[in-house]
């Protein structure tokens, strides 16, 4: 367990969220001297609906910041290239330069939570904000734990604070998808098959992601388009029909023993209009959320927290937190990220079209060094530019 702080009080900074994205920027400004306060509204460590991947980028960023000896100590798996199984059955794979990981997200977000309170941040979890506040000096956060008020001001806020951003919803900058993917994702202990890769399985309007998380325990993870309401049936039975669609991976989750709960997590597809204001500035899955084919969500939030830590430096240094004081944030996100957006969409596209995606897969199936380079570019550790020059594209696609 993470010793949790009761306060009410100002800061330096405030972060909403403890999720690898808040945690990572909180660890970031608390090693600057920052006074900062990490809140969440869950009781921490918490699971979280997620494919449970770090990629080799994010192994590298975990490395930099000083946590991988930490994550390695709740041994993950390692994820040594990614396998795309295609709808007409085409078998894809490409292997990575440097292994991922896979593991618990309670885990994995309980070790970054815990630097940053080692590093001298306040956490307040199990705490739910309910009211946020501009006054002329300060952000005035009003928030519940259990049956007790809190009260945290701070000169500073960031929104890390998900898909469904509060933050984000206050600033008045949330754009929503036209398209309505949700995730269900539960746990298999005894999975068939299962290898050193991550799996991929692909039908139409709908994927199946697979990894061993250790101790012999598979995440499973679908994502399918839904009409924007709720589904009849809870989560472990819409999974269980979702599963129909994917007979090899059916009949490899047949033997298996389910972990109860499943979980389900969306819609998918968010953005923001812009990632700061005056005196607040938004990071990670709050920011932008695509589809979480590629696994590349730690990875950015990790990214996007050094982002947010250096703008947020400089302003405390110049003493001023305006939109505009905040701005060289956007223009980092775009330089840094923008790219991959590019290619995270085109691999949207791609995935949406069946026969597109088997003409493709065969392609790749042919010439491995292509799967290589694309995996490469999901993992963190190729740049997106390879991939995106028309000579590459021409060999997918000829």
């Amino acid at each position: 367990m993470i010793a949790s702080v009761p306060v009410d009080r100002t800061f330096d900074v405030a972060v909403v969220g403890a999720g690898p994205a808040g945690a990572a920027t909180a660890l970031l400004l608390a090693r600057q001297g920052l006074r900062v306060a990490l809140l969440d509204r869950a009781r921490l460590p918490r699971p979280k609906p997620c494919a449970e991947y770090v990629n080799p980028g994010a192994v590298r960023m975990l490395t930099r910041l000083g946590l991988i000896d930490a994550v390695r100590a709740e041994h993950p798996t390692a994820i040594k290239g990614m396998r795309v199984v295609s709808p007409d059955g085409t078998v894809t794979e490409g292997r990575f330069e440097t292994p991922g990981l896979a593991l618990p997200r309670e885990r994995l977000d309980a070790q970054v939570a815990a630097a940053a309170v080692r590093a001298g941040a306040a956490l307040c979890d199990g705490t739910l904000v309910e009211q946020l506040t501009w006054e002329p000096n300060r952000v005035v956060l009003d928030a519940r734990t259990g049956n007790t008020h809190v009260r945290i001001a701070c000169r500073l806020l960031v929104g890390a604070d998900g898909l469904n951003s509060r933050v984000a919803h206050r600033l008045g900058v949330t754009r929503r998808p036209r398209r309505h993917r949700v995730a269900l994702v539960g746990h298999a202990g005894g999975v068939d098959g299962m290898t050193d890769v991550g799996e991929m399985h692909v039908a139409a309007g709908t994927y199946v992601g697979l990894a061993d998380i250790g101790g012999g325990v598979t995440t499973v993870a679908l994502v399918a388009d839904v009409d924007g309401a709720a589904p009849a049936a809870p989560p472990p039975s819409w999974l269980a029909r979702l599963i129909g669609r994917f007979p090899a991976v059916r009949a490899r989750l047949d033997g298996a023993e389910w972990i109860p709960p499943v979980r389900a997590v969306g819609p998918f597809g968010r953005s923001t209009r812009r990632a700061v204001g005056d005196r607040v500035l938004l990071v990670g899955d709050a920011t932008e959320f695509f589809d979480p084919f590629t696994g590349e969500g730690v990875h950015s939030a990790l990214r996007g927290a050094e982002l947010a830590a250096a703008t947020i430096r400089a302003a405390f240094a110049a003493g001023s937190f305006t939109r505009r004081a905040l701005a060289p944030y956007e223009w980092a996100r775009r330089r840094a990220f923008t790219s991959k957006w590019i290619v995270e969409r085109g691999i949207g596209a791609v995935v949406g079209r069946p026969r597109l995606l088997d003409h493709v897969a065969h392609r790749m199936a042919r010439r491995p060094e292509l799967a290589d380079a694309l995996v490469g570019v999901t993992g963190g550790l190729v740049s997106p530019a390879h991939v995106l020059d028309p000579r590459f594209l021409w060999q997918l696609v000829r």
